[in-house]
């Protein structure tokens, strides 16, 4: 695990985890010592912490997140939850308890219960998504729905392509299950309000393991 803090300067202090078979410092601990030894008088903002082989953003653990609130309680850590990448102040995160279980597990992909047959049926095989960073791997592609059932599909993120907004076209319209490009600009309009012209938009395309 590797992990960065974002002072109010601006700065930013990384660290990683040295672990080895004595045990070793979580990358925030890492982090947080950098920072004492470089900027000790610089507050810290934010913090993220990210695991190495998948690139993924996890959130800290139990002992970090003690330390963390015990420096103050309104340092922001990065987590996922079923929207995407958001700051969460760490006296408001213990219900994002850690699993390391979790970082082996396959990547969720949340979607809207009403896209569920269209992705059954193979009409759907695209989503764009902004701030909801994804990558190439196995997924489980998850509805949580208004009754309060849960399904989850199991599929691959077959790509990842970054793009501005402006560089949409039909043909992703019609890969993302809309009748046009005009349609799918609407259904952008409705989930993400403000996005611009080139601002940037991820095209992650998927498919089902029932296809293979």
């Amino acid at each position: 695990m590797a992990a960065a803090l974002r002072l109010q300067s601006g700065a930013v202090v990384l660290g990683v985890n040295t672990y080895h078979f004595l045990g070793g410092p979580c990358g925030e601990i890492s982090a947080l010592s950098n920072r004492a030894a470089t900027r000790p008088d610089d507050s810290i903002i934010a913090v993220a912490a990210v695991y190495g082989p998948t690139g993924d953003v996890l959130p800290p653990c139990g002992k970090c997140r003690q330390i963390l609130l015990d420096i103050a309680p309104t340092i922001r850590c990065v987590v996922r939850d079923a929207n995407g990448l958001t700051a969460v102040p760490v006296r408001d995160l213990l219900p994002h308890a850690f699993d390391w279980r979790a970082a082996e597990q396959p990547q969720r992909l949340y979607m809207w219960e009403g896209y569920e047959d269209s992705i059954r049926d193979g009409s759907k095989r695209q989503t764009i998504r902004v701030d909801d960073p994804f990558r190439p791997g196995e997924a489980r592609i998850v509805f949580e729905k208004d009754s309060g059932d849960v399904v989850e599909i199991p599929a691959d993120i077959a790509s990842v392509n970054t793009a501005a907004r402006a560089a949409l076209t039909e043909q992703d319209a019609q890969h993302d299950g809309f009748t046009d490009l005009a349609e799918l600009h609407a259904a952008l309009d409705q989930h993400y309000p403000g996005l611009g012209p080139e601002d940037p938009i991820d095209i992650v395309s998927f498919t089902l393991h029932t296809d293979k």
